[in-house]
């Protein structure tokens, strides 16, 4: 049996006596799969609450809070009396965001004259605040257009006339690949694929640090003569699992979803290996420069967080500074969401992708690198011993 399949099998004779590591970590990717896809079920927020500051009490008002009302993404749940009533409510985080209608408005409409809305959202929250924002703007926009067409209509303008004066330049508007503008398909599946690559990479520190930890010399001696083969066979195991949750979980997303996916499926079964590969080559070189577990440990953990934020998918890299765009090509996620994009959403030729997948592949020098590390510190560990 060559030392591979040794080390392979030593590793699951591991994994056998003691389970729950792997059980645990299974558990927590499938918690965040169930989680993420029944809190997103709609696509994006609905029925965000939100309120009316309504001095006028004309039938202007009571019309805007129907308007309100009927649209899908806010509903009113309270009319108050004063500004600090709604304000006060706004700090109590019971609305996102509410409508000020002054005195007057209706009589001076009638009046020709331009009464002013007043608007007020919590941005604190920002994917509420922008959401309530957005929907108040656009129905205050689509009420004054509506007065404006009542008024044209009394002055003997034509339905025709008034578009034109209205709305003189009508947008045709087309959102590729997310026509419905759901936040699913952009956020999970780059997000998903994330926490998986997170659990990869600090359960492989913690297996190799454990390994270099409670071997005898016999076995250090082997991982220091042969480190690809004893370190691989350790960490393969690791690398057929959490490829499987990767493709599985991409099975459930475009397929039993239907998350847009134009390319092909088996392209992203490859970048999915290459991105577990990629982390745990990742993990390999951690070990190797942090000698202490712990640190190692703490340091992958911030490494792979912060992925989240450098890959692109919540703030685009182009919009960073730099030295910070630069940066973000050493996180292994950065390319396997650009990957993704290529493939699920333009079907892009292979000329596109091929760079980032490349990349990914690259990343496997970092674990040669880790080696020659760890091998050092065997060196010392094995001199003390003797």
């Amino acid at each position: 049996m060559n030392r591979f399949a040794q080390s392979l099998h030593l590793e699951l004779r591991h994994i056998k006596k003691r389970p729950r590591y792997l059980i645990l970590t299974t558990l927590g990717i499938v918690f965040s799969y169930v989680f993420f896809l029944t809190f997103m079920s709609e696509g994006q927020p609905e029925r965000l609450p939100i309120a009316v500051v309504d001095h006028d009490a004309s039938y202007l008002s009571r019309r805007l809070c129907h308007e309100i009302n009927a649209t899908q993404g806010v509903e009113v749940v309270a009319v108050y009396n004063n500004h600090s009533q709604a304000r006060q409510a706004m700090q109590r985080q019971e609305i996102f965001a509410f409508l000020e209608i002054p005195k007057g408005t209706y009589s001076d409409i009638l009046s020709f004259k331009r009464p002013h809305i007043a608007l007020y959202a919590n941005n604190t929250y920002l994917l509420g605040g922008s959401f309530t924002y957005k929907s108040l703007a656009t129905i205050s926009r689509l009420a004054s257009g509506a007065v404006q067409r009542e008024i044209l209509r009394k002055k003997g303008y034509t339905d025709q006339a008034i578009s034109g004066m209205i709305q003189p330049i009508e947008l045709d508007t087309h959102t590729l690949s997310n026509p419905t503008a759901n936040y699913q398909p952009y956020i999970l599946t780059t997000m998903l694929p994330g926490i998986i690559g997170l659990m990869t990479l600090l359960m492989s520190v913690f297996v190799i640090h454990n390994e270099l930890k409670r071997s005898p010399t016999g076995r250090l001696r082997e991982m220091r003569d042969y480190p690809i083969s004893s370190i691989w066979g350790q960490l393969f195991p690791y690398t057929f699992w959490f490829s499987l949750l990767m493709i599985m979980g991409n099975v459930v997303l475009f397929g039993f979803f239907h998350f847009t996916l134009l390319g092909s499926f088996w392209t992203l079964v490859i970048a999915s290996v290459l991105f577990i590969v990629a982390l745990q080559s990742m993990a390999v070189f951690l070990v190797g420069l942090l000698p202490d577990m712990h640190i190692a440990v703490c340091i992958g953990a911030i490494y792979g967080t912060l992925a989240f934020t450098m890959s692109g998918f919540s703030f685009p890299v182009c919009s960073m500074p730099s030295y910070m765009q630069g940066f973000s090509a050493i996180f292994p996620l950065r390319h396997y969401y650009l990957t993704c994009s290529e493939v699920a959403y333009f079907d892009s030729p292979a000329v596109q992708y091929l760079p980032h997948l490349v990349v990914l592949l690259a990343f496997t020098a970092m674990s040669f690198v880790g080696m020659m590390l760890i091998r050092k510190q065997i060196n010392n560990r094995v001199s003390c011993l003797q």
